[in-house]
Parts: C-alpha cells; structure tokens; sequence
C-alpha cells in the first residue's frame, strides 16, 4: 500500500520495553499472590535487567543508524508520487514528531535508571503501590508510543520519572526516619522498634555508614540492655562499685550509648562524692573528739577528692580555729588555776603568751590587768620579806607601808597573802625596834659609826640601833685603819662588833 510505512526498528524497542515492564508487573503481583516466590525473584530480577540494557541499546545506538521509517519493496516511483501528492506528510510534522519521539527515548532511559535504584532499595518493601503507579505510567506511554503519539508518550514518560524522582525522594526520607526511629529505640532499650527500623533501612541502604552502624549496636543491644538493669539495681541498693562494673560494662559494648555513657558518669560522680562525704564525716567526728590530727588528716584526704573545694577549706579552717580555741581554753584554765595558787607572776606569763599570740584575745585582755596587778604586789612584797633590811630608811620605810596598804586593800585575799602581810608587818614592826649593840675596842683606835655617830676611843661601849646594815671604821696613828660591815636584824643576842687597829705601819 503506497505511502504507509511499517513500524520501524525504535517502536520494536518500545515494545519490547512495555513487554518487560508488563512482565515487572507480573512478577510483583505473583509475589503479592504468592510469597513463596519471592525467592525466585533475584533470577527475574537478572532476566529484566538484561532486557533493559537491550532496550536503553536500541534507543540509543539504533536511531542513529536508522533515521527513516522502513518502507517495504522498492517504492522509489510511488515515493515520489506520494512526496508530490497533496496527503504527504509536512516536513515540519515530521521533525516535531522526530523530536517528540527522541525526547521519550530520553526521559525513558532516565526512567529505568531511577527504576533500577529504586529496586536497588527494595521499594515494594515501603512504596508498592506508588512504584506500580509508575509502572502503570510507562505501559501508558509504551501504547501512545506504540501508535506514534509520541507527545502524548513524552507526557506519560515524565510523569513516571516524576513519579520515580519523588519515590527516590521518599526512599530518603523513610531512610532518615528509619535511622532517627532505630536510635531512639536503641536508647530507650525497644528490641523490637530498633530490629524493625534497622531492617527497612538496610532494604534501602545496607551499604550506608550509619545503617550498618545500628545494625552493629542492634547486634549488643540485649546483652546492654542487661548490663543496663544490673547497674540500676546495683545503684538502687546503694552498691555503687557493683553498678559502675555494670555500667562500664555497658558502655564497652556500646561506646554511643548515651544512657549508659551518662550512667558510668553519673555513677563516677556518686562515688567520687560518697567518698568525699565520707572523709568530711570522719574529719568531724574527729573535729567534735578535739582529735585535730585526725581531723586534720581526714579533711586533706578530701581535698584529694575535690582539691580545692569550698567545704574543705572551711573546715581545715574550723580545725585551726577549735584547736586554738581548745589551747587558748587550756591556757586560761592554767592561768586561772595559777591564780587560785596565788601564782600571780606565772599566770601573768601565760596571759602575756596568749596574747602575744592572738592580741585579739578578749578573755586574756580582762584577766590580764588584775594578774599584772597581783604580779606586781606579789612581788613587792617578797622582795621586802625577803630582804627585811631595806625598809631600814624613812624613805624604804614609807614605801614598804605603801606595799603593806595595798596588800590589805585586796579583797578576799589568798592564804599566800595573808602570809605575806603579816610577815610584812613584822619587817616594819622589827625596823621601828631598837636593840643593844655592844662594840669592843682597844681604848687606842678612834672608832667612828658612819652615818650614826662618833664613838671615839673605848674598850667596850653599847649602842641602841635599828635594823639595818652599818659599817664601823677606826683610825689609829701609825697603824692601818679598819672597815667593819655589819647587820643589826633587830633580834637579840647580836654578837659584839670588834674594831682594832692591830696592823702597823
């Protein structure tokens, strides 16, 4: 039939193109029928892609190589005929349906790209039904194109590419959402949300980094899982060494588990601060005992734990403070007891101690002034008793009943002073007493009392005198003069003072 050309070799791919993709169908809805064949369809799988590479060959290389439809038998005459004839095909018809046909060609052979990966992804596990609208759209562009609608095919093309673009898009999505899904069930120990999520995003991409990476935590989970209960009642019963065994060994299995990283920290820290606690309380016990070595020793084992830490500063302050207060408390006592003995220049010292140490000392202030007080009559008074004679001149004298006055001015006084005032007032008694002092001579030395009197020459004299120390001399012509010191203690019976001049010159 002259004009009429026969399906050229570009529609025949077409054909053989929707035959494959009418097979697809076939083979998914055998699986959706019958499960069991699922195991066979890694073979179909094999079966399709060799067919597609047939077909992406045809599209490709052949319109190359045939650029016109093939006509049957030799048209030449007619074709000319028909070139003339006012029913011939335009030229511009043809170059639009040209460009038309080689467009679909395009968009199809993106289109078993995209299938292919999706298949890759395993998309009838989460897409079934959208992937088989897409099929559905390539069997309608494989009839338009079968009846040269390629404009129309163009149409169904794109939008089975479109349809497979956003599946792919979706693929990602239900990726992201199935690693995001596995996590939180990893964290929360849910086997089998962390089992689902992991296998639907290993069907759609087991070679990824972080799929592979929850199938592998997936993997310890129950074995952390029990690692994880093991430690909660550890702690619970307050076992703290137990628990962190437990937690580290959870966290050995999965070093990104953030419960059980969070739970050997937090298990850390209870112990770090259990023993921190526990030298703080033996440092106050300690403290309470006024052991301050102990004390002491305690509260720097704490600032092992927590060097520097606020609470072991004021504490090893609070030893210093009680241990001195304790001393300072003892020293008080002492002094106070020093008193009671009438020990006024020994309690004094300790006073003057304390406060040489700590000048702020209140206590020791007020004790200080009638202890000096005391201190200072005290040892008036001993020095006159002790040494009777110095009170042997008016001024002495008026001093020592000065002294005397002011020891009876003393309230509630001690048996110490007591003793002391009345030996005081024998001292002045004795020195307003006379007594007889008897001197010997030769009746040649000229004898002088210095400060009392001349003598003269005498063999033996008698002399009233108050108590005190006094010294004799004599003179004599032509022999060494004499010094004689003596005491008058105010008691009878003084023995006799000699003054000769015996030693010529």
């Amino acid at each position: 039939m002259a004009g009429v050309a026969t399906p050229d070799l570009c529609t025949r791919t077409h054909h053989a193109l929707k035959h494959e993709c009418a097979k697809y169908r076939s083979i998914l809805k055998t699986r959706n029928a019958h499960p069991e064949s699922v195991n066979r369809s890694g073979k179909q799988k094999i079966t399709l892609l060799v067919l597609g590479a047939l077909a992406l060959g045809a599209v490709f290389l052949l319109p190359g190589f045939v650029t016109e439809p093939w006509i049957g038998g030799d048209m030449g005459e007619n074709s000319a005929t028909a070139d003339s004839s006012p029913s011939s095909v335009r030229p511009s018809t043809v170059a639009e349906k040209t460009r038309y046909r080689q467009d679909s060609q395009t968009v199809l052979a993106q289109i078993i790209a995209v299938r292919d990966r999706l298949e890759n992804q395993n998309v009838e596990l989460w897409a079934e039904i959208e992937f088989r609208q897409g099929l559905e759209k390539i069997e309608t562009g494989d009839q338009q194109y079968s009846y040269g609608d390629y404009k129309a095919s163009l149409a169904s093309f794109e939008q089975a590419l479109k349809q497979f673009s956003g599946l792919e898009d979706v693929g990602r999505q239900k990726l992201a959402a199935a690693l995001t899904a596995g996590l939180d069930a990893l964290e929360s120990l849910n086997i089998h949300v962390a089992t689902t999520s992991s296998e639907l995003a290993t069907a759609i991409s087991a070679d990824d980094k972080m799929v592979r990476q929850l199938a592998e935590r997936l993997h310890v989970l129950p074995q952390l899982a029990t690692q994880l209960e093991t430690g909660d009642r550890a702690r619970a019963a307050d076992e703290l060494g137990t628990a962190e065994i437990a937690y580290q060994g959870a966290v050995e299995l999965d070093p990104l588990h953030q419960r059980a990283v969070e739970s050997l920290s937090s298990i850390k820290r209870q112990i770090t601060q259990s023993k921190f606690n526990g030298h703080m309380s033996r440092g106050y016990a300690a403290l309470d005992n006024n052991d301050f070595e102990l004390a002491r020793s305690a509260f720097e084992s704490a600032d092992g734990v927590y060097p520097g830490h606020a609470d072991v500063t004021k504490a090893l302050a609070q030893v210093e403070n009680r241990n001195s207060q304790l001393f300072v408390n003892q020293q008080i006592a002492h002094a106070a007891e020093l008193e009671n003995q009438e020990e006024w220049q020994q309690a004094l010292s300790v006073y003057e101690s304390l406060l040489e140490q700590d000048p702020s000392l209140t206590q020791a202030k007020v004790k200080l002034i009638p202890a000096r007080v005391r201190a200072d009559l005290d040892q008036r008074l001993n020095k006159i008793i002790d040494d009777p004679l110095t009170v042997s001149n008016a001024t002495a004298y008026r001093k020592a009943q000065g002294t005397l006055n002011d020891a009876l001015g003393i309230a509630d006084p001690g048996d110490t002073l007591l003793a002391q005032i009345t030996r005081l007032e024998n001292v002045l008694t004795t020195a307003l007493s006379s007594v007889d002092v008897l001197f010997q001579s030769d009746n040649l030395t000229k004898v002088t009392l210095f400060r009392v009197a001349e003598l003269g020459r005498f063999e033996q004299r008698s002399v009233k005198l108050r108590p005190g120390r006094y010294i004799a001399g004599g003179t004599r012509a032509g022999f060494r003069d004499v010094r004689i010191e003596f005491t008058v203690s105010g008691e009878r019976g003084v023995e006799p003072v000699v003054v000769r001049c015996i030693e010529s010159i």
